[in-house]
């Protein structure tokens, strides 16, 4: 009897684990308007090409708090070199942002919603 509940308990575990490393792509569909980050990807890139710039810059705000809230959902079932790509493109867009730089501002946020689409496909 011991034995038995060792085997199930065994066989629990790795399907727990499998499930966990192959639900990415439904972890990182929002949850709530919070945490849409394509959303907020096409938001700020609606504002960078009317070049608002204190519009681009809060809506990049609620883009990192998305960002943040997927990134800890998915952060067990993506691949680390993926989040860190997406958290690149952040970074820059940000300076992109501060700059007021258009071109780079949009070639950022092309990466960026490239890597997004890539995440756990």
């Amino acid at each position: 009897m011991s034995r038995n509940k060792s085997y199930i308990m065994v066989v629990f575990a790795l399907v727990v684990f499998i499930a966990i490393m192959t639900t990415g792509g439904l972890l990182k569909k929002p949850f709530s308007e919070k945490d849409n980050v394509k959303s907020c990807i096409e938001n700020v890139k609606r504002d960078v090409e009317s070049e608002n710039w204190v519009e681009a810059k809060e809506n990049l705000t609620k883009l990192k708090t998305a960002w943040k809230i997927v990134g800890n959902r998915v952060q067990f079932s993506a691949e680390r070199n993926e989040m860190i790509a997406i958290d690149r493109n952040i970074a820059r867009l940000n300076g992109s942002l501060d700059a007021e730089d258009k071109v780079s501002a949009l070639i950022e946020l092309s990466e960026l919603s490239l890597n997004w689409d890539d995440l756990q496909r």
